[in-house]
């Protein structure tokens, strides 16, 4: 189900083939960088300029790392951002969110609107962020709910609750792995199965992005990374062409010990940015002490590809 203005969206739809999508006019690309895809402000100056202005539309966006890294905070970020105004960032538009583990945090969402000024600022005084953020929740923690919950955003994207005043211009999908993570890759038929819905999960979401005119942000997990290239292992291996497609992933660290994002090579190739999130400290230790000897947590960022 879908909420958000009182509306709600059916979660039902089958094959990609039955999902009407807006139609837009798609322009030559320009080598005037006015005329380019709008950009969106992560509302930090480092990570925008790291990102050359911003998360931008039509375009696939993932911030992965481990939890606590802040995936989910800088994503609740954004989906209230894209309700500023262009002149400050923003894509003066609504959001959708897909949830699909546990209870969304909008708890977290009215805090961040109680405590940002740019909100109060910058948006009309009857304007309720919250009501232009449109939850679409997973029914149940697998590929297929998954599916349903992203086939139905459609009728969000081309009938937007808000009114063509305020058009859908951000999909947050969070998390992307999470339904994946109690599937049965043990057997060949397993890992087919998995890479079938996937391929059809990342297919929808292109769409979305380039014919809908959105900008798209998943968060994703990370897992431990085992090398293949140690003593023993096979140089030149699958690590080695890895680092050289996208970057040195089995050189992530977070909590003191190297990961890489899950969902593997495959989900790479469908993504268009990557943010890697990491944290100091929890199980693993490696916390940070400041001026007064106290650990403290910090988080880091860095854009993989």
């Amino acid at each position: 189900r879908a909420s958000g203005s009182g509306s709600s969206v059916p979660t039902a739809m089958a094959t990609r083939e039955n999902i009407v999508l807006p139609k837009v006019t798609r322009e030559r690309i320009s080598a005037d960088p006015s005329t380019w895809a709008p950009k969106l402000t992560t509302a930090c100056p480092v990570i925008d300029r790291w990102l050359r202005g911003g998360v931008p539309t039509r375009h696939v966006t993932e911030l992965t790392g481990e939890a606590g890294a802040a995936k989910t905070q800088l994503a609740l970020q954004l989906l209230l951002n894209a309700q500023l105004p262009r002149e400050v960032g923003g894509l003066d538009g609504a959001a959708v969110y897909v949830h699909t583990e546990g209870r969304a945090p909008l708890a977290r969402l009215r805090q961040m609107i109680s405590k940002r000024e740019i909100y109060s600022t910058h948006l009309p005084p009857d304007h309720d962020p919250l009501d232009h953020v449109y939850l679409v929740k997973t029914l149940e923690e697998n590929p297929e709910s998954l599916w349903d919950a992203l086939a139905s955003v459609a009728d969000v994207l081309t009938d937007p609750p808000g009114g063509p005043r305020r058009p859908v211009r951000l999909v947050v999908v969070d998390s992307v792995s999470a339904p994946f993570r109690e599937t049965d890759v043990g057997t060949k038929e397993g890992v087919f199965e998995r890479t079938g819905i996937l391929s059809r999960v990342a297919a929808l979401i292109g769409e979305y992005a380039h014919r809908a005119d959105v900008a798209v942000v998943v968060t994703n997990h990370v897992s431990d990374a085992v090398s293949d290239d140690g003593p023993g292992g096979r140089a030149g291996g699958f690590d080695s062409r890895q680092r050289r497609l996208f970057g040195p992933s089995g050189d992530l660290r977070s909590s003191g010990r190297p990961v890489q994002p899950a969902l593997g090579l495959f989900w790479a190739n469908c993504v268009n940015t990557r943010v890697f999130l990491s944290r100091t400290g929890g199980s693993a230790g490696g916390y940070d002490d400041d001026s007064a000897g106290r650990r403290r947590v910090r988080r880091h960022a860095s854009v993989v590809f």
